[in-house]
């Protein structure tokens, strides 16, 4: 498996789903990428064992910006993914609200795909990613 970290795992995710596309949706996807990070940063230590919590907080002393993205990896980045398509983190504007939907869910997938997750020991996580895909994407159209 990669032991790349969170930003360049979303630095190649993102490149990869904005290849080809339609400049506004290049643009819908680097404000849920923005998001993303900002969650990750803001609300992703709350998600994570106590051991990796405490490595973020020792690194945070040596250098702030970007701790999350700097120090975690797939695994944390994935079982972050459910959490991120709740009501409070989910964008206000519709359609970038259904490509956070989307692409969390494609994400979710390609970094199995990618093998940059073990697939039966992340599987949870992925099966609760796209049940949370379900549910917001039934919340946004009623």
């Amino acid at each position: 498996m990669d032991p790349a970290n969170v930003d360049s795992i979303l630095k190649r995710f993102f490149a990869a789903s904005g290849q080809t596309r339609h400049p506004e949706t290049q643009l819908r996807y680097a404000r849920v990428q923005k998001h993303l990070r900002s969650f990750l940063e803001k609300d992703g230590v709350a998600l994570l064992s106590s051991p990796s919590a405490r490595l973020l907080e020792l690194e945070a002393q040596f250098q702030t910006d970007s701790v999350y993205a700097r120090v975690m990896g797939a695994e944390e980045l994935l079982h972050a993914l459910p959490t991120f398509l709740t009501g409070p983190h989910l964008l206000p504007d519709f359609h970038d609200r259904l490509a956070q939907i989307s692409l969390a869910s494609r994400l979710a997938q390609w970094l199995c795909s990618r093998q940059l997750v073990e697939r039966t020991s992340s599987w949870e996580d992925v099966v609760l990613t796209r049940a949370a895909a379900e549910r917001a994407r039934r919340s946004s159209v009623t």
